[in-house]
């Protein structure tokens, strides 16, 4: 009977041709995933030489001055013993996030969080340059990946592949023949969907295999395993249905009309209803909204900066004293401006999390409904594997935010205390882990 199967598998025109669009969508999808991927690690790269440019041109600078040979730069903010000149205005450091192994296989959400962030000292949207808080199962309108190739062109190739496979044989006239014989007419169609199904895998994790290794990703890693057990069980949902539809004894239209029908329902609809119903019990902000709101919100601690000031210096009344005594207009601001840096990012934090907390009530809402389609699930597992998930641009977005305030807190200490840098200084800057 395997053999037998081979032969019509290998012999059927549709079935090669199928297979051959199968393959140019998979290789394209994968030098359009690693087309974005280079262009991402470009990115990084030249953010990163731009950081190491300035930073090596001001410790020169320095160099220079401590040994006499030129003039510190009238200007404060160019003067590479500032500490706040270095740590702020021009200077300040990137924090990136470099692309996953399998970065290749999904856009996810690639195209909506960014991927690197500058920080500084007045840094308050740390890891947050592109806002955006739409609901996250609008990826799947995203770009052709390796994703979009499994989650929507494959469960078509399984349909052709099998919605005839019973009914084939009674409208051939051959249905007779085989019921004559003493065989299990059911058993005889889940051999065969067995059979196509073991073959359909194996052939996507050699055609993927191939397509991966010809743009230069390394397959020799758990989380290769991990994409190819998430397609086999998302092929064998679409086998399995084929099955018990084949079992419906109707004719081959009828069984490509219900197929198809299952394929629209649980691909398109279910995802749209899901999406529909997480964005209407949790509605997002628009783009429009939360800069408006963001510039209110930002005008408002304006109009409370005296009396932040105020309580403060109630607070810590030596630091009342101190500021009695600054002459200079420039340091007399920046005591000014820590103290309310604090403050604002308080504010500013409260401000974002109304938003933050409503798209997050929507993503726990779509993802407790994602188990409705099996299409999402899928989707949602590349995504992950990829690194191009909402929950790992979250946490670039927290690790930001952290060490942003490490960043702060390394030149305010050396500010506070009436300390210059020095060229040693340049080589113990806060570095972020993993960057």
């Amino acid at each position: 009977m395997i053999k037998l199967e081979l032969k019509n598998i290998v012999r059927n025109p549709l079935v090669l041709i199928l297979v051959c669009f199968l393959f140019l969508f998979i290789v394209f999808a994968s030098f359009n995933g690693k087309s974005r991927v280079d262009k991402q690690l470009k990115g990084i790269t030249l953010v990163k030489e731009k950081e190491q440019t300035f930073y090596t041109n001001h410790k020169n600078t320095l160099k220079s001055i401590e040994n006499g040979e030129q003039k510190a730069p009238a200007r404060f903010f160019e003067d590479p013993s500032n500490p706040v000149g270095m740590g702020n205005y021009y200077g300040g450091i990137y924090l990136t996030s470099k692309p996953a192994p399998l970065a290749v296989i999904s856009n996810g959400q690639s195209d909506i969080f960014p991927y690197y962030t500058k920080i500084n000292i007045s840094s308050t949207n740390a890891g947050k340059d592109n806002d955006n808080f739409e609901n996250p199962l609008n990826i799947a309108t995203g770009g052709f990946d390796l994703a979009f190739v499994f989650v929507f062109i494959l469960p078509l190739l399984i349909i052709a592949f099998s919605y005839n496979i019973l009914s084939s044989e009674k409208e051939q006239g051959t249905l007779r023949l085989l019921l004559s014989m003493p065989i299990n007419i059911k058993l005889w169609l889940l051999k065969k969907i067995v059979f196509r199904y073991v073959f359909i895998v194996l052939l996507i994790s050699v055609l993927l295999s191939v397509s991966l290794i010809l743009v230069g990703v390394n397959i020799l890693n758990d989380a290769y395993l991990s994409v190819l057990l998430g397609i086999a069980l998302y092929t064998l949902f679409w086998f399995a249905l084929a099955f018990f539809i084949n079992l419906l004894n109707k004719s081959s239209s009828q069984n490509i009309i219900f197929l198809l029908g299952t394929w629209l329902l649980f691909v398109m609809i279910i995802p749209s209803i899901v999406n529909i119903v997480s964005s209407s019990i949790y509605p997002s902000p628009s783009r429009v909204e939360y800069v408006t709101a963001k510039r209110d919100i930002e005008k408002d601690f304006e109009k409370k900066e005296e009396a932040v000031l105020q309580k403060y210096y109630e607070e810590n009344p030596s630091e009342k004293e101190n500021k009695g005594e600054t002459t200079n207009r420039v340091r007399a601001y920046w005591d000014k401006n820590f103290i309310l840096l604090d403050e604002k990012r308080k504010f500013m934090n409260a401000f974002e999390s109304k938003f933050e907390n409503q798209s997050t009530k929507q993503r726990a809402l779509a993802n407790s409904l994602s188990w409705l389609s099996p299409a999402i699930l899928l989707q949602n597992t590349m995504n992950k594997i990829a690194g191009t998930d909402t929950q790992h641009y979250l946490d670039f977005q927290k690790k930001a935010v952290n060490f942003q305030k490490e960043w702060t807190q390394y030149f305010y200490i050396k500010y506070k205390n009436h300390q210059k840098l020095t060229v040693e200084d340049y080589n113990h800057f806060p570095k972020p882990k993993n960057n």
